[in-house]
C-alpha cells in the first residue's frame, strides 16, 4: 500500500574533497562517475587493493530488496536481517559476522553511524533511513590501514556520499506483501548555492504469517554551495519507523509441522525508532593545502521487544522460585530442607510465585510470562571533526583531530510481557556518557614515478562514566592507545599496481562491562592488528583486484543468541583471499564478479569447547550483469552467501544460500520511466541467518524424554533444547514503480 508523505528534516552531506592521504583525488569527488566503456583506474592513488568506490550507476540499476542492500555493491560485504526490517540490517565481512554493525565503520553524509554501547549491540548502524536515489557514490577501505579511520574498523570502513544536484523526481512504486513506496526529491537553486529536499513514505509487511507492518517516514533537507576555492554543507535528516517482528524460530517446529518457516512464536515482537540529525561541512582549498571541518548532532531512538528463548528464562525463573537450592522460597515443598534459601531473589513473574497447593506443592508451570525483553536506547552524539592537509610534489601530509560525545540518558533491558514491563522484569536501566577525543598524522610520500609510502599514526583517549540502576555497576573508566599504519604501493605501469599494507585498529567495548565493583576482565578498547598483500589491474575495459589478508583480534565478539546481544570472547586469528573483478563488455554491458573466501579460529581454547568462531563466514560470491542504455536497462545479480560455523566445535553449521535478483527498467514517455524489481527470482527456499542456542516451548514439555530430562528441562534446572534457529529469506517478491522527472 502506498502511504501518505510528510516528514521534515535532516542530514549532512559531504563535498568534493581530497582523500585524507593523497594529494586532491577523484576518491572524494562528489558526483563523479563513470561510463560503462571508461571503468575508473585507482593506480596511483588507492592505498591497497582492497580499496574501491562505488558509483551512481552501479548504485541506480541494482536491484535491492532493503536499503541497505546498497552496500553489497561493497565486494564481500553481505547484508542480513534475522528479526523485523525496522532495525538494524546484520553485517558480514572479511570472515566477520559484523552482528548490527561491530568492527565496520560506517560514515553516511559525514555523520557517523556506529553507536557504542548500545542496547542492542555495540557499534548498531541502522541504515534503514538510507535514500538509494540520492547516492553519489560509496568509498570502501578494507583492513585497518587508514589513520584517519577508527573505533570499529578493524574489517573497514566506508563513506556513503549524498548527491548536491539531482533534477526534480516523483516515484511512486507498490508491490507484493503490502510494499508500497512515495518518493519526491529535486534540488532548485537557493541563492548562490542549492537546496537538496527528499522525502519518502514507505510500507511493507515481509513475506511472514503476521506482517511486519513496517511504516517509516523520511526526509532530508539539505544547503549547499561551492565556490573556485570552498565548499559549504548544512544538512538535516528526519527518521521515524515502527514495525512488528516476526523473529527466528526454531527448526525442530518447523520440522514438526506446528509452524512453516514464516511462522512466529511470539506475535508481540517489534519496535520503534527515530533518528534526526543536523550537520555541517566547511572545505577550504588554498596554495598549500585543504582544511576540513566537519561539525555534527544526532538524536536517535531505538525501543525494541523481542524473545529469543520463549519460555526457557520464565521456567528457569520457576526453577528459581520452587527448587534451586540457592534461591528457592521455602514454603515450597519442592524446596528441600537443608537448601540455603538465600534471601534476596525476586522473580518476575507472578505465575511462578502463586500460593503453594496441598503439601506445599507448587503449581504445575504455566508458561505465562514468557522471555520476551525490551531493549532501549535513547541518546544525543555530538561532535566534530577536523583535518588540514599539505601538499608539495612529492608528498601530502595530513593532521587530524576530533571528539565525539555520546550522552546516552536511557539504556535499558526490561522483561515484559506483550510489551508490558514486569514491576520487578528491570534488569538495567542505566545512564551512560562515553567520550571519545582523537588525533592522528599520516604521510604520503612519491619515490620517483612508481613507488609510493604511506605512513601513519593515530590516538585515541576514551572516557566512560555509567551510572547504573544498579549502583555497584556504576563508575567512571579511561582508557586510550596508539596506533601504527604503513602501506607500501609500487606501480608496475600506468594500468598495474602491487600493495602491502599493515596497520592496527580496535573495537571499543560497552562501557557498562568495565565499570563497577568489581570490574570485569573486559579491556575498554580491543586492539586488532592487520596484514595484506594485493594487485589491481585497471584498464578501460577492465578492473581486477585481489587481495591476500590475515587479521588478528585480542578479543572477539561473539553474539549471543540466548538473548540477542554480544559478549567478549577469546583472542581471534582470521585469513582469507578477495578476487573482485569488472568487465565493460561493450558500451551498453558491464559484468561484475566478486569471491571472498576466509577461515576463522580462536587462538586458545582453554575450556574445550572448540576452536571455531560461531557465525564466522567461509566463503561469498557475486555475479551481476548490467545492460544499460538510454532507454532501458536491465540487471541481473545472483549472491551465494556460503556456510557458517554455528557452534565452537563445529558440530552445527548453517546453509548455504543463493538468491537471484532483477531489475529492468524502461522508459515509457518523456520524462516518465517505469521500473520491475523482482526479488528472489527463484523462489529459493533458504535463510537470511541461522543461529545454533538453547530454547525452551509448550511442546517440548510434551515430550516426556525432555521433560524429565534435568540437563534440558529448565523447570528442573536444566539450560533448554539445543536447536538451529532461523529468520527465512523473504519470498519471491515483485514491485513495480513509476518515476516521473524533470
Amino acid at each position: 500500500m502506498l502511504g501518505a508523505i510528510l516528514l521534515a528534516a535532516m542530514t549532512a552531506t559531504p563535498s568534493p574533497s581530497a582523500s585524507p592521504t593523497p594529494a586532491p583525488s577523484p576518491l572524494r569527488e562528489i558526483g563523479r562517475t563513470t561510463t560503462a566503456t571508461h571503468l575508473e583506474n585507482l593506480v596511483g592513488r588507492a592505498a591497497s587493493a582492497s580499496t574501491g568506490r562505488i558509483d551512481t550507476s552501479q548504485i541506480e540499476t541494482r536491484p535491492a530488496l532493503r536499503p541497505g542492500e546498497v552496500l553489497e555493491a561493497i565486494p564481500g560485504l553481505v547484508t542480513s536481517q534475522h528479526s523485523g526490517e525496522g532495525k538494524a540490517n546484520q553485517y558480514y565481512l572479511r570472515g566477520f559476522q559484523l552482528d548490527h554493525g561491530t568492527d565496520l565503520a560506517a560514515t553516511i553524509v559525514g555523520e557517523p553511524i556506529n553507536l557504542p554501547t548500545h542496547a542492542h549491540g555495540q557499534g548498531y548502524s541502522d541504515v534503514n533511513w538510507l535514500i538509494p536515489e540520492l547516492v553519489s557514490y560509496i568509498r570502501y577501505r578494507k583492513g585497518p590501514y587508514a589513520a584517519d579511520a577508527g573505533d570499529f574498523s578493524t574489517a573497514g570502513a566506508y563513506e556513503l556520499f549524498y548527491r548536491d544536484t539531482m533534477p526534480f523526481t516523483f516515484e511512486a512504486g507498490t508491490g507484493g506483501f503490502g510494499y508500497g513506496r512515495v518518493l519526491i526529491a529535486g534540488s532548485p537553486a537557493a541563492g548562490k548555492g542549492n537546496l537538496l529536499y527528499a522525502f519518502e513514505a514507505f510500507h511493507d509487511d515481509g513475506s511472514f504469517d503476521r506482517p511486519d507492518n513496517y511504516r517509516r517516514l523520511n526526509g532530508v533537507l539539505r544547503y549547499s554551495r561551492s565556490t573556485t576555492s570552498s565548499t559549504f554543507n548544512l544538512t538535516a535528516l528526519g527518521y521515524q519507523g515502527r514495525f512488528d517482528s516476526s523473529d527466528q524460530i526454531p527448526q525442530r517446529l518447523v520440522d514438526a509441522g506446528i509452524i512453516d518457516r514464516n511462522g512466529l512464536i511470539d506475535p508481540t515482537d517489534g519496535g520503534i525508532t527515530h533518528r534526526y540529525a543536523l550537520s555541517t561541512q566547511y572545505e577550504k582549498h588554498d596554495a598549500g593545502g585543504v582544511t576540513r571541518l566537519a561539525a555534527y548532532g544526532i538524536d536517535s531512538y531505538l525501543d525494541l521487544f523481542s524473545n529469543f528463548t520463549y519460555y526457557a528464562e520464565d521456567a528457569t525463573d520457576y526453577y528459581n522460585v520452587t527448587q534451586n537450592p540457592l534461591t528457592c522460597y521455602a514454603q515450597y515443598s519442592t524446596c528441600a530442607p537443608g537448601h540455603q534459601h538465600a534471601g534476596g531473589y525476586v522473580s518476575y513473574c507472578p505465575a511462578n510465585t502463586a500460593a503453594p497447593g496441598p503439601g506445599g506443592a507448587p503449581a504445575p508451570f504455566s508458561f505465562s510470562c514468557g522471555d520476551q525483553r525490551e531493549q532501549q536506547d535513547q541518546r544525543v552524539v555530538m561532535g566534530f571533526d577536523l583535518s588540514r592537509s599539505w601538499t608539495s610534489r612529492t608528498a601530502t601530509t595530513t593532521l587530524g583531530v576530533g571528539f565525539r560525545d555520546d550522552n546516552i540518558s536511557t539504556l535499558g533491558l526490561f522483561l515484559t510481557h506483550a510489551r508490558t514491563r514486569y514491576p520487578d522484569g528491570t534488569l538495567t536501566d542505566d545512564h551512560v556518557v562515553e567520550r571519545d577525543g582523537s588525533a592522528y598524522a599520516e604521510s604520503q610520500i612519491s619515490i620517483g614515478s612508481k613507488l609510493r609510502l604511506i605512513g601513519g599514526l593515530r590516538s585515541d583517549l576514551y572516557a566512560f562514566k555509567v551510572l547504573a540502576s544498579n549502583f555497584a555497576d556504576s563508575g567512571n573508566a579511561a582508557a586510550g592507545l596508539i596506533l601504527p599504519k604503513l602501506s607500501a604501493a609500487y606501480a608496475l605501469s600506468g594500468s598495474q599496481e602491487l600493495y602491502v599494507n599493515a596497520g592496527e585498529s580496535f573495537h571499543s567495548n560497552d562501557a557498562r562491562v568495565i565499570t563497577g565493583s568489581p570490574v570485569q576482565d573486559v579491556s575498554p578498547l580491543v586492539r586488532a592488528s592487520g596484514y595484506e598483500a594485493g594487485s589491481r589491474f585497471a584498464s578501460r575495459r577492465l578492473n581486477v583486484t585481489l587481495a591476500a589478508w590475515r587479521l588478528f583480534s585480542s578479543s572477539e565478539l561473539v553474539f549471543n543468541g540466548d538473548n540477542g546481544t554480544t559478549s567478549t570472547g577469546r583472542p581471534t586469528v582470521r585469513q582469507g583471499i578477495e578476487l573482485s573483478s569488472t568487465y565493460a563488455v561493450s558500451q551498453t554491458l558491464r559484468l561484475d564478479t566478486d569471491l571472498a573466501t576466509s577461515t576463522a579460529r580462536f587462538t586458545s581454547d582453554p575450556n574445550n569447547v572448540g576452536t571455531g568462531v560461531p557465525e564466522s563466514l567461509g566463503a561469498v560470491a557475486s555475479l551481476g550483469a548490467t545492460y544499460d542504455r538510454s532507454s532501458s536497462s536491465l540487471s541481473l545479480r545472483v549472491r551465494y552467501f556460503g556456510p557458517r560455523t554455528l557452534v565452537e566445535d563445529g558440530s552445527a553449521t548453517s546453509s548455504p544460500s543463493t538468491l537471484l535478483n532483477a531489475k529492468y527498467t524502461a522508459k515509457v514517455a518523456r520524462g516518465w520511466r517505469a521500473s520491475l524489481e523482482v526479488l528472489n527470482l527463484l523462489g529459493a527456499r533458504v535463510d537470511d541467518i541461522e543461529y545454533f542456542y538453547a530454547s525452551w516451548l509448550p511442546q517440548d514439555a510434551t515430550n516426556a524424554a525432555l521433560r524429565t530430562n534435568v540437563a534440558i528441562n529448565p523447570t528442573l534446572g536444566g539450560t533448554g533444547v539445543n536447536d538451529v534457529h532461523f529468520h527465512p529469506s523473504q519470498a519471491r517478491t515483485l514491485r513495480l514503480a513509476l518515476r516521473k522527472t524533470l
